[in-house]
């Protein structure tokens, strides 16, 4: 069972976070920054998860949770990571954060891992259709 304490606002905040990061997709302004300031403070995907795996919590709940969907939630998991909050997941249990070096090495060897067999892919679609 979960057991984080942060929690948002109320369900508007999150609908107006929601609609914005949305129109942002489709905005001609360059838009890096997948937090959203809403009644004075940032929404990030990090602020609805708990550490420990046994704490994760599936991309489906956090759709629910931040009102956004599941493309958006991933983008602004990916950005949350580059920008260095260590969330880690699986497809069994979902997302939590961790403090734990082994467990960040376990799953940054998984991605990598399944970064090497999607380029095993590619190559093999390349060379059966007679692509350099």
């Amino acid at each position: 069972m979960n057991t984080k304490e942060k929690a948002p606002t109320s369900a508007a905040t999150l609908a107006e976070a929601g609609a914005e990061i949305a129109a942002c997709g489709r905005a001609a302004i360059s838009c890096n920054n997948f937090t959203t300031a809403a009644a004075g403070r940032q929404i990030k995907i990090a602020d609805y998860l708990s550490h420990g795996q046994e704490n994760a919590i599936p991309r489906r709940e956090l759709e629910r949770l931040t009102s956004m969907d599941g493309r958006t939630v991933r983008l602004m998991i990916e950005r949350e990571r580059r920008a260095g909050t260590v969330i880690a997941s699986d497809n069994q249990h979902g997302y939590w954060l961790t403090d734990d070096p082994a467990e960040a090495e376990r799953f940054s060897r998984s991605m990598e891992h399944r970064a090497r067999e999607i380029l095993r892919t590619a190559r093999a679609i390349k060379e059966a259709a007679g692509i350099d």
